[in-house]
């Protein structure tokens, strides 16, 4: 069951932005939500009557950026519907996430439509028009997917092994129904914010702890997905993401909100890999924590080898990360033998 529709409402659409240095995509983007939005707000659009939305307002929150953001916000704000919200330093993105909810729920009406996406030129404003259309007629939360019929266009292969990772780990621990719940680019009712219990993310792991909390605190909004083509081919400069932090927070995350105990399921595939490799260790702890040790060397030959083969070509990249695992394989055999763990 989800929240009512109001029929003969007027709403308003609330298009949230956080900026941190995007001077080099934002005048273009900009433009192209607003000919979006002013598309949808036509009074000839079937969309228009269909959803009764009456206006649209942009809200930027310009996170510290040492670039034109800034200038830039200010500058389209003078002659459009934009609303520009400044930090005086970069405070991350969940600080950004937590001054768009407050301006929401000062500005905003339950009925009214919130939409998040980057201002990285990565999310295709186009798309915004649906999420407002099933917002507005049949879901609480309606997300731009790329892994339900949708298409990833320019994603470093890094990227997509870490996304569809966490995703799959979120679906299968924490139960959740939906395909992509770390991608920004979504849609709600402004209701669902409202009643969102406070933040507790530190990073970009944001957007899926928003999702978690939504779905766990009211199991009756309806969540809905619609196909999304991310092009991260159109991203100018460098991604803010930091590999190593990001994977970090998202463990955090899972082991926070976890419906499942993983003690007794790591501690079962530590003795089954312990017998066949000729292991007689018995079932208690001596498992878990051996199981930690190798599980550590493991996470720490990834990092070794994304720090010192992130310029060589992709087959290198596979070779060396061979390499790697294997010299980190010797090391922990190497220390078993002065470990507290004998064969």
């Amino acid at each position: 069951m989800s929240i009512p529709v109001q029929r003969g409402t007027h709403a308003q659409v609330f298009v949230c932005l956080p900026c941190y240095n995007e001077a080099d995509s934002l005048s273009h983007l900009l433009q192209k939500i607003h000919y979006s939005l002013t598309n949808l707000l036509h009074p000839d659009t079937l969309e228009t009557q269909y959803c009764n939305i009456e206006k649209y307002q942009i809200l930027a929150v310009d996170d510290g950026s040492t670039d034109n953001t800034r200038a830039i916000l200010n500058d389209f704000a003078r002659k459009h519907p934009l609303t520009v919200v400044s930090h005086k330093h970069n405070q991350g993105l969940t600080e950004t996430y937590r001054t768009l909810f407050e301006t929401l729920k000062e500005r905003a009406e339950n009925d009214d439509i919130a939409v998040f996406m980057d201002a990285d030129n990565t999310h295709p404003p186009e798309v915004i028009t649906d999420l407002v259309k099933v917002a507005s007629t049949k879901a609480d939360v309606v997300v731009a997917s790329r892994y339900k019929n949708g298409v990833e266009v320019g994603v470093p292969f890094k990227r997509r092994l870490l996304s569809k990772v966490v995703n799959w780990l979120i679906r299968n621990l924490i139960g959740i129904a939906i395909r992509d719940c770390t991608c920004g680019f979504r849609a709600y009712r402004v209701q669902t914010l409202k009643e969102l219990p406070p933040l507790e993310s530190k990073g970009f792991e944001v957007s899926a702890e928003v999702l978690i909390r939504i779905s766990m605190h009211k199991p009756s909004y309806n969540i809905e997905e619609i196909p999304l083509t991310l092009h991260y081919d159109r991203k100018k400069g460098s991604s803010k993401i930091h590999v190593s932090q990001t994977i970090k927070a998202y463990l955090k995350l899972l082991w926070k909100y976890s419906r499942i105990d993983l003690t007794p399921f790591i501690r079962r595939v530590t003795y089954k890999i312990s017998r066949r490799l000729g292991k007689t260790y018995d079932r208690d702890p001596v498992f878990w924590n051996d199981g930690i040790i190798a599980l550590a060397f493991l996470i720490v030959s990834f990092f070794i080898y994304d720090t010192i083969t992130r310029t060589l070509p992709q087959t290198l990249r596979l070779l060396s990360y061979v390499g790697i695992a294997f010299i980190s394989f010797c090391i922990q055999h190497f220390l078993r033998r002065f470990w507290i763990f004998q064969s």
